[in-house]
């Protein structure tokens, strides 16, 4: 008895071995690394290995797990990188100013940690202007840029219209402060959503951009709007913008780029929002491959 008993057990262990090791690896069962920046404690995580290095960077009110999709479709060509940016995802929160400067430093530490050499930066929203720094501290021609609907203020040259847009960029950081902050921020989020966005993007969009805290979503708003990080620096670094083909989208996009990126590939996806990347990822992840190969 005690015999065929050690069996049945050993078959179950034996099946459930097999089931784990057939289970497809997820972006969230990948270790976790903290690297320390700042005195803040900065989460991300590495998988895979190759030539090519691929840094996603998430926009705000998120995190990385908004990369999910390109995880599993990637993680056996290139070696990958996600990183919360400081105080969002598993990265520490303290109340303090959160900058695009203190999210670059995150980023270009990471980059320095790892000893990435010639890395292609993935940005998503706000992250946008977080790798525009972060290549040019970086210094490095080599280095890649993908533009995924990347947040990108052009401000007017004319002092009335600099100051009319000015004051609309500053009201609208004013719906991210005070009583109101959880409720504006998801209907800020319901934004993003339409009647075709699959039910898992909107449960992500939802319940992580509202999990922002205040001062975190604040600070965020106020340096993405300084016109001080805006500066129009020509970066002759190898550029691939991806931006879904909506209602608010500048029918000149494309040409406003350009004066910042030379050497730009530009493409509009259909039928998608902001979050592009989760919506389609099999069309977006197609044009991403394309671009690293050619």
């Amino acid at each position: 008895m005690n015999k065929n008993f050690t069996k049945i057990i050993s078959a179950v262990l034996l099946l459930l071995l097999i089931a784990s090791c057939n289970r497809e690896l997820t972006l969230d069962s990948v270790h976790s690394s903290y690297l320390e920046v700042n005195n803040l404690q900065i989460h991300y995580k590495e998988y895979g290995h190759g030539e090519k290095t691929l840094i996603f960077v998430h926009g705000w009110g998120c995190d990385l797990n908004a990369w999910q999709y390109q995880f599993s479709h990637f993680k056996n060509q290139y070696r990958l990188v996600f990183i919360d940016l400081p105080g969002y995802g598993k990265s520490d929160k303290p109340n303090r100013q959160y900058t695009i400067d203190l999210f670059a430093e995150s980023v270009l530490a990471v980059i320095d940690d790892l000893d990435i050499r010639k890395p292609l930066l993935i940005a998503h929203s706000m992250g946008l202007p977080v790798c525009i720094e972060v290549i040019k501290r970086l210094e490095n021609n080599e280095a890649e840029l993908c533009i995924v609907d990347g947040v990108y203020f052009s401000f007017p040259n004319d002092s009335i219209d600099y100051q009319s847009y000015k004051a609309g960029l500053n009201a609208f950081a004013d719906m991210f402060k005070g009583e109101d902050y959880t409720q504006n921020v998801e209907q800020f989020a319901k934004g993003f959503i339409t009647d075709t966005t699959p039910s898992a993007v909107r449960d992500y969009i939802l319940s992580t951009m509202t999990q922002t805290p205040v001062y975190v979503g604040y600070s965020s708003m106020l340096s993405l709007i300084d016109d001080n990080n805006w500066s129009k620096e020509k970066l002759a670094n190898r550029t691939i913008a991806i931006y879904a083909r909506t209602a608010g989208l500048a029918p000149d996009n494309k040409n406003i780029l350009m004066e910042q990126f030379p050497d730009l590939t530009y493409l509009e996806m259909k039928e998608v929002n902001h979050f592009l990347m989760m919506e389609k990822p099999d069309e977006f992840n197609k044009i991403l491959k394309e671009f690293i190969d050619r």
